[in-house]
């Protein structure tokens, strides 16, 4: 009796430790044993995702990700996430990784190895064509939405202009819906994103206010702390992409402009 639980605990500790290396996959041999990455993207923000004829989201992010799993030479699981869920979705081990539009924060390389950038965004507000936001004075008393814990909360909330409402909602299309119901004044959006709402609803009443920009940042793929021998293959992978131009292709192909910002910067 006693020898066959044992027997059976040594088992289940060693299934255990089976099922944690497939979840918590680290390094390209355990990803190529596995056979499979999962791969965290962020949705619901065209031009860089879209629906295709069987339902399944496409675009720049999944078709770099897809490039990802080709160069790995696995499959690729696709899970979708947004602004409120990536971090939790990597951290648990649910992805692999993430290429889910997330900024190279100081504050997010605490927790994760940041890649070197693979894209680039204007960060603009966008309000009716007839709201002022000419300079951060204008934005006194103004309701503002924003994705929850995303670059632009960090930066809107930081301005510190009397009477400025930041309203927070849980992804970026949430944040566009708010203001294009009324419930904010402006909300602060990828300007290549708000364009593309304003194009294929007809919101001829809205506009991206140029003439105050927020910034212009870049996006970094995202592994967990430990997964140093990835990030450093992830950082081969996004340089070889952009050196042969692929990248930028990829880019004009989906969202229609070139990335923003000339060559893209490494750290």
């Amino acid at each position: 009796m006693i020898g066959n639980f044992i027997r059976g605990a040594v088992a289940a500790v060693a299934l255990s430790a089976v099922l944690a290396g497939t979840a918590m996959a680290q390094t390209t041999a355990e990803i190529s044993a596995k056979g499979r990455i999962a791969i965290g993207v962020l949705t619901g923000i065209p031009p860089y995702d879209t629906i295709d004829a069987s339902g399944k989201t496409d675009g720049f992010i999944v078709e770099l990700a897809r490039q990802v799993a080709a160069a790995l030479e696995v499959e690729v699981e696709i899970v979708p996430v947004n602004n409120a869920s990536r971090a939790a979705a990597l951290e648990s081990g649910r992805v692999d990784m993430l290429i889910a539009q997330m900024t190279a924060t100081p504050g997010r390389a605490k927790t994760f190895l940041m890649t070197n950038p693979y894209g680039a965004y204007d960060m603009r507000f966008v309000a009716a064509k007839d709201t002022k936001l000419t300079s951060l004075d204008d934005l006194a008393g103004k309701r503002v939405s924003v994705p929850k814990g995303s670059t632009q909360d960090i930066a809107v909330s930081g301005y510190g202009i009397k009477g400025l409402e930041v309203v927070r909602f849980d992804d970026d299309a949430l944040a566009m819906q708010a203001l294009i119901s009324g419930q904010v004044d402006a909300t602060a959006a990828v300007a290549a994103v708000a364009n593309d709402v304003i194009k294929k609803q007809n919101l001829s009443n809205l506009e991206v206010k140029s003439e105050l920009p927020i910034f212009t940042l870049y996006w970094s793929m995202a592994v967990r702390k430990d997964a140093t021998e990835l990030h450093q293959w992830l950082n081969n992978f996004i340089y070889y992409q952009e050196v042969t131009g692929n990248l930028g292709a990829l880019h004009q192909k989906w969202i229609g402009i070139p990335i923003p910002g000339g060559k893209l910067p490494t750290f």
